[in-house]
């Protein structure tokens, strides 16, 4: 028998811990002593017997003394303290048997470092013992050394075979390594082999369940029915139900979805449901509604549950986060990311949703484009082009690879910098001219820059490429390029097509939103105010406002309207007013639009009027417009005062080379029925200079003139003049959430205004404006000015006030 030695000392300290008779201490041998506290131990006495031997071992050090302690301590529960009921002991100390269960109970400590020494010591000890390869497979499973794991298990098969300890063993393996179907096998061979073993039988269907394989559960549940209960019926509907939420989302086919919604109400609905399965279904239907875009029903159930049962699991939070996006409220959506992702770091990257793209589009939706772009960079710094597959022998193209390149281009369009963005898709391009994605990406941009036409054959290219059951998105871009253009008629009776019969979608969405905001019926108004001061003023006050109200169009794009345009001048003392009400309708002949009004003046000018309006777009950046205008809102006050009405016609042609820049030219007669004929010329330039985030500088170039013929009028009429000016405004977006936010501009200018017969003078303008941008409803303006016009050779100096209102009805 091996003993240790023990000092006096210690051994009188540890006499006083000896709980047994003193009798029984000191009589018989070690192994009487020994045996008698394990019998001590059978007969239910099992707390007296552990203090007995660790008394005995204190004073005889005796391994089996040792192992029938750590035995007793282990089936005790007590497991910290066997695996320090000998302090200084090393692995190499122990015995096989005491090997086998302290390695257990350090798993059960969740120590597996721990527990990894003790099998490491079996196994060399004695290589045929399968205890120690069981461990080190375990223990090697819980460290995440999956290669490790199956060198040990590959071992214990050389020598045991597959017994059903290394099933079991097979089997965690697999389902910590989220391999599905080798666990599945397993299990089926354990079930196979112990077809009596209910726990296994319960593994096995669930696993069945997981996989989607209901009629396996259901086959399960018939030939075991002892073992199922009715609580087991209902969790498998539920299971049954996640299955179709997992195959929704797997495959995009969302009456998986909704088949995965109606299995988990009928599991709320069931009285016989506990407690615990109702709200593992409520928190799945979250999911499911976030999952069909039905975002409104997803918050408020989020909300609900969140007071019912306090903070929410991982996964629901991450719905809600999907539920308040769709909703535009980017702010709330990217907290909720932002603490998933550092509670998951591995999600953040997560092949399937990766959690930093949700949180750059909840930044990019706010109109915090730095922050984006700042995570953006992160990402693609850790994104490689290729990753390796499951099986981890191949390299296969990397999807959150391809996200990037898109929330690249993409950010740096929204950013302001669309020529730089377009250059980056086409070196993309130019690398790989055969993606569908990249394709559509170009689309994109595109419909972005405000190019429809090249839109379309971009996304045609997109679709072209991809097989006829992935075309969706593409073709959705190709019906949303040409509302953007005016094709109206066949294209809407489409997309009432795909919203009818289609499942929910973002790119489906988005283009039912921009047919539904076009198509909107809308009231406009417009309106000015001025106080002028100089020698000879031509108004000392006036004030003009346009209303006009749209109503929705129809099919085809057309629509009616209905407008009032009225005008106030205080000339000399005098109180002029003119009205001009007008009804109309809007014909969409693509690629042609007409505009046909009539109505009647008022006040001042009580004559019939008839305005109308043609506009024909030959491409993306050219088109032409002409308009005539009998009994004119253009008439001067004085000439209606004067009993004199006016017709107006104009022929202009206009250029839009991208989003920033874009100009025209034009001219225009003004007929007088005094018998004067003005002749106007005009061309103008609109560019943004800068625009870089919530900074924006625009410039605007103009250049005019007129001529006039001698009559006597009391309206201003100058022989000839032209004016020249040109303008910089400078513009900062508050952003106050997704697609809202407050704009303040600063507007300088100066120009120059010459006149026949008075000479040139210089001319100037200040202002500032506020425009609160709540889309997709309303967009209110307001601001102040001053200027120095220049009227027959008389400076005059104007405040003015500005302010208007557009308010969609959605």
């Amino acid at each position: 028998m091996n003993k240790r030695s023990m000092t006096l000392g210690t051994l009188v300290c540890l006499s006083g811990l000896l709980g047994a008779p003193a009798a029984l201490a000191q009589s018989g041998s070690t192994d009487a002593q020994r045996e008698a506290w394990v019998v001590k131990a059978r007969q239910g006495e099992r707390d007296a017997a552990i203090d007995g031997l660790k008394a005995l071992y204190a004073r005889t050090g005796d391994t089996r003394v040792l192992d029938d302690l750590i035995a007793l301590l282990v089936r005790a529960g007590r497991l910290e303290e066997a695996l320090n009921a000998c302090g200084p002991c090393r692995a190499e100390d122990y015995s096989e048997t005491s090997l086998v269960a302290l390695g257990g109970a350090a798993r059960q400590l969740g120590r597996p470092e721990r527990a990894q020494e003790f099998f490491r010591e079996l196994t060399l000890r004695d290589p045929n013992n399968p205890q120690g390869w069981l461990g080190l497979a375990l223990t090697h499973t819980d460290l995440g050394n999956v290669e490790s794991a199956g060198w040990a298990l590959a071992r214990y098969e050389e020598t045991f075979g597959r017994t059903d300890e290394y099933l079991e063993a097979r089997a965690y393996l697999a389902a910590r390594t989220d391999n599905t179907l080798g666990e599945l096998q397993a299990r089926q061979r354990l079930v196979e082999r112990q077809p009596e073993n209910d726990q296994e039988v319960k593994a096995l269907y669930r696993l069945a369940v997981t996989l989607g394989a209901s009629a396996a559960a259901q086959r399960m549940m018939s030939e075991h029915p002892d073992v199922f209960t009715e609580a087991d019926r209902l969790w498998l509907r539920y299971y049954d139900a996640v299955a179709s939420l997992r195959l929704a989302d797997s495959t995009g086919d969302l009456s998986h979805a909704e088949q995965g919604l109606a299995g988990l109400n009928a599991v709320i609905a069931d009285e016989r449901s506990a407690p615990g399965l109702v709200q593992r279904a409520e928190y799945d239907k979250v999911v499911a509604l976030a999952t069909l875009r039905r975002f409104r029903d997803a918050e408020a159930l989020a909300a609900t549950l969140e007071t019912r049962y306090g903070p929410l699991p991982n996964y629901v939070q991450e719905a809600r986060a999907d539920a308040l996006s769709g909703l535009g409220r980017p702010g709330e959506a990217r907290r909720l990311y932002q603490s998933l992702v550092a509670s998951n770091p591995g999600k953040a990257r997560d092949v399937d949703h990766p959690l930093y793209e949700s949180l750059i589009y909840a930044y990019a939706d706010a109109q915090q484009y730095g922050r984006a772009n700042d995570l953006l960079e992160r990402w693609k710094a850790e994104e490689p082009a290729t990753r390796w597959d499951f099986t981890g022998t191949r390299r296969i193209d990397n999807p959150n690879f391809e996200k990037v390149r898109y929330l690249e281009v993409m950010l740096t369009a929204w950013r302001g910098d669309e020529d730089g963005a377009e250059a980056q898709l086409d070196d993309y391009l130019a690398e790989a001219p055969g993606s569908a994605s990249l394709w559509r990406i170009k689309g994109d941009l595109y419909r972005w820059r405000g190019w429809p036409r090249q839109a379309e054959q971009a996304y045609r290219e997109a679709a072209d490429r991809r097989p006829p059951d992935s075309r969706q998105a593409a073709d959705y871009g190709i019906l949303g390029a040409r509302l953007d253009r005016g094709q109206w008629r066949d294209t809407v009776a489409a997309i009432k097509q795909e919203v009818a019969t289609r499942p929910p979608s973002v790119a489906l969405e988005g283009l039912e939103r921009d047919w539904r905001e076009q198509r909107a019926g809308k009231l406009s108004i417009q309106a000015e105010r001025g106080d002028t001061q100089g020698n000879g003023v031509q108004s000392s006050r006036d004030w003009r406002y346009e209303t006009r109200l749209d109503a929705p169009r129809n099919d085809a794009g057309s629509r009616f309207f209905a407008q009032r345009i009225g005008i106030y001048g205080k000339y000399n003392g005098d109180n002029l007013y003119a009205a001009y009400d007008a009804a109309g309708y809007e014909f969409n002949l693509y690629p042609a639009t007409l505009s046909l009004a009539v109505g009647r003046g008022a006040q001042l000018n009580e004559d019939w009027l008839a305005w109308g309006r043609f506009n024909y777009a030959f491409s993306d950046f050219w088109s032409i417009n002409a308009s005539a205008e009998l009994n004119t809102a253009q008439t001067p006050l004085r000439a209606l005062n004067d009993d004199v009405r006016a017709d107006r016609y104009s022929l202009g042609a206009r250029y839009r080379r991208d989003e920033k820049g874009e100009g025209g030219l034009g001219l225009a007669l003004t007929d007088f029925d005094d018998g004067n004929l003005r002749r106007e010329v005009f061309a103008y330039w609109d560019e943004d200079l800068i625009h870089h985030d919530a900074w924006r500088l625009n410039g605007q170039l103009f250049v005019g003139g007129s001529q006039n013929d001698t009559v006597e009028a009391s309206y201003y009429n100058p022989a000839s003049d032209i004016s020249t000016s040109g303008q910089l405004a400078l513009s900062y977006l508050l952003p106050l959430g997704y697609r809202k936010g407050f704009t303040q501009t600063l507007t300088l200018g100066g120009g120059n205004y010459w006149e026949e017969n008075y000479g040139s003078d210089a001319t100037w303008q200040i202002g500032y404006a506020h425009q609160w941008s709540l889309e997709p409803d309303l967009i209110v303006s307001y601001g102040i000015s001053r200027q120095k016009a220049v009227y027959d050779g008389d400076p005059e100096y104007g405040n003015f006030i500005t302010a208007g209102i557009e308010w969609r009805f959605l």
